[in-house]
């Protein structure tokens, strides 16, 4: 962690003269502050939402998450506000307090568990200090929260669910017109093989590319697919044409999936100069039980290796939330019953 890495756990948010030299801020809970938080989100949160009957990865859950932010501990707070701001491109707090008494991992989508309520406590808190929850309606039937571990039907794909090729390195549903602000990822349960996350922030990317390459990926000459579970029944393949790099030179963001493909040899190039830079300074996270990852997603790319899966009830659990800076822009693609799920017909798109 460079500098910051050798200051104390109470002092390991960057101090001001450090901020713009730390893009992964990291948080390290000690035991006075585990022990105080556990008590507060129970205590303040947890009872209250159970008595009154409402459940994890609900809008009421959220809602009610969204009034006792203060359970949240202050420098995680404080990290949290700075990544808001644009000031911190990803965080990563340490040792929340996490579920005791899990029942197994889940195997295959649909599979009946025991929901991890402080893990849902600490995703929804987060989510609603940078923004707002939504979800698509064709990604885990429009859940608000996702629950991430590996199965035997995804082992082999670019999916969530894969465990035995690496994630490739992309922006979360880089294909699609309304993308998280922010992802958060929290981690339910690992094993002793736990994989690492991958991430990797544009303005490292870039410092690496000529002005040439840059001023190439910044045209639209580039093509991105549809993820399957994005296409409903029958729908053809679609391809949307892209500029992998958008936004003004000083604040880029940044659109890329293992599916882009360039128009031309020139292009086509310049993108595998971008894939050669984004290898260098790739760093890798490895995520514990209450450890919590979130990252601003027009700036990170993240991935994951590869890891043994037992499937048998003990293999690594993650919960996945996104967060949305402005809300509104999903009024036109919703209904009026699941107001936070976006409905979209990405055919429309792939002829903009």
């Amino acid at each position: 962690m460079g500098e910051s890495s050798a200051l104390p756990a109470e002092t390991r948010v960057p101090a001001a003269d450090l901020q713009d030299r730390q893009p992964l801020w990291e948080i390290e809970l000690g035991d006075e502050e585990r022990q105080a938080a556990a008590e507060a989100v129970d205590q303040r949160f947890l009872d209250a939402v159970a008595s009154a009957g409402i459940e994890p990865g609900t809008p009421d859950f959220f809602n009610a998450a969204e009034l006792v932010e203060g359970v949240l501990p202050s420098r995680a707070r404080t990290a949290l506000g700075a990544m808001r701001r644009g000031a911190a491109p990803a965080v990563l707090l340490r040792g929340l307090p996490a579920d005791d008494g899990l029942g197994p991992t889940p195997t295959k989508p649909g599979d009946p568990c025991l929901q991890p309520r402080r893990g849902h406590a600490w995703i929804s808190i987060s989510v609603r200090r940078l923004g707002d929850e939504f979800g698509y309606a064709m990604e885990k039937h429009g859940a608000l929260v996702h629950g991430i571990y590996p199965t035997s039907q995804g082992a082999e794909t670019q999916s969530n669910a894969s465990f035995k090729v690496d994630l490739s390195m992309h922006t979360e549903n880089a294909f699609h017109p309304i993308r998280p602000d922010w992802v958060g990822l929290y981690c339910v349960r690992t094993t002793a093989e736990a994989p690492a996350t991958r991430l990797a922030f544009l303005d490292e990317i870039l410092a690496q590319l000529t002005d040439d390459e840059i001023a190439i990926l910044r045209e639209r000459r580039f093509e991105l697919r549809v993820v399957d579970s994005h296409l409903a029944e029958g729908e053809a393949d679609i391809g949307l044409p892209v500029a992998p790099i958008a936004g003004s030179p000083r604040q880029p963001v940044i659109r890329w999936h293992e599916t882009l493909k360039a128009t031309d040899p020139v292009a086509a190039r310049a993108a595998d100069a971008f894939a050669l830079a984004t290898e260098r300074v790739t760093r890798r996270v490895t995520l514990h039980a209450g450890d919590m990852l979130l990252f601003a997603n027009e700036c990170c790319l993240h991935g994951r290796d590869s890891f043994p899966a037992r499937l048998d009830g003990t293999d690594r659990w993650l919960l996945r939330g996104y967060a949305l800076r402005d809300l509104t822009k999903t009024n036109a693609f919703v209904t009026p019953a699941r107001p936070r799920v976006t409905r979209i017909d990405l055919s429309a798109h792939a002829e903009r």
